[in-house]
């Protein structure tokens, strides 16, 4: 190869700009240093990523932090305290909160809508889904309700919500109905007992909270191989119109959380077939990583946990960062 031709071909593979390198980067592992970061959700705003957390044991509720280049982290602040928010004063229960997911409704005022999931006042065994809001993306975020959004609670709860804008428009909410937290022996159970735990989706006007109709399973777990467990789902839409639907398999708590994928081509509603592992236990060195979220600007920016210890919870839970390709029906780490 001429010299010339070997002198562009480094350059390119090293070009100084903080995308290009992140291009030809697998994930990154534990960005935060350690810090107990559990079910990431991101938002990108006013050039810079923000991501938000399930409660982490170090004192803060919904912890946040942010990135100018998805390379180097904010220190972890809090974005919902608890102090004087009617909810916690009514139907839910402070500082436990799981699974954030916080979207910009330019379409409605511009305000930052965060879905939560705190246990109930009145059963701590159950989650149900509010919605807070703030006029910042980084809080403090205020829900003044007297009682949840969702809440199927004689079949568990509903969990792991996550917002979606389609590009006609029109919005929905994606969640978990958290069939393990009925009465049936708990979580990671992997019984054939297990009550089933279906991905719904719920559209809703443009203000993320007034529902338009019922609402639609999209899927579920496929039973033992799944541990009876499907939860955390992000969607996303490709280029093409295909609908990538992610979510998370397996126990939460040790290796065998595994996040996959599964397509549709017929529309949000699916089916969704094609079902593919994106991650598992040992990939890039990391122990059951799951719980992702996607970016909704076509970035294909990523973030998601895994286990800090092998096959043990009780060290905590760090962020990863990824970037996320598709092509067709298939998705890829770049």
């Amino acid at each position: 190869m001429p010299l010339i031709e070997l002198v562009l071909l480094i350059s390119s593979l090293v070009d100084a700009s903080p995308t290009h390198r992140l291009l030809r980067r697998a994930p990154r592992t534990d960005v935060l240093g350690g810090a107990n970061f559990p079910d990431p959700t991101l938002l990108d705003d006013a050039g810079k990523t923000y991501a938000f957390a399930t409660v982490d044991g170090a004192g803060h509720q919904v912890p946040v932090t942010s990135s100018d280049d998805f390379h180097s982290w904010s220190a972890i602040s809090e974005s919902f305290p608890s102090e004087g928010v009617p909810a916690f004063s009514s139907w839910a229960a402070p500082n436990t909160i799981w699974a954030p997911d916080v979207n910009k409704l330019d379409d409605y005022d511009g305000s930052y809508a965060m879905y939560y999931s705190p246990a109930l006042s009145s059963d701590g065994s159950i989650h149900c889904i509010g919605l807070a809001r703030s006029a910042n993306i980084a809080g403090p975020y205020n829900d003044s309700s007297t009682e949840p959004w969702i809440c199927p609670q004689e079949q568990g709860g509903a969990i792991d919500a996550a917002g979606f804008l389609d590009d006609d428009g029109k919005r929905y909410v994606l969640y978990k109905v958290d069939g393990p937290a009925a009465a049936n022996g708990g979580y990671c159970a992997s019984t054939a007992n297990t009550p089933s735990t279906p991905i719904m989706i719920q559209p809703t006007q443009s203000d993320g909270y007034t529902k338009i109709g019922d609402p639609v399973e999209i899927y579920n777990n496929n039973g033992v191989e799944d541990r009876y467990q499907t939860e955390a789902p992000s969607l996303i839409k490709g280029s093409d119109g295909t609908y990538f639907l992610f979510f998370s398999t397996g126990c939460y708590d040790d290796n065998s959380y595994t996040t996959s994928y599964a397509t549709s081509t017929d529309g949000i509603f699916g089916p969704y077939e094609n079902r593919q592992v994106l991650l598992k236990n040992g990939d890039y060195g990391q122990f059951g990583p799951g719980g992702m979220d996607l970016a909704l600007d076509g970035s294909g920016r990523a973030v998601y946990h895994s286990l800090k210890g092998d096959n043990d919870i009780s060290q905590g839970r760090v962020m990863n960062t990824a970037m996320i390709s598709l092509s067709g029906r298939s998705a890829s780490i770049n």
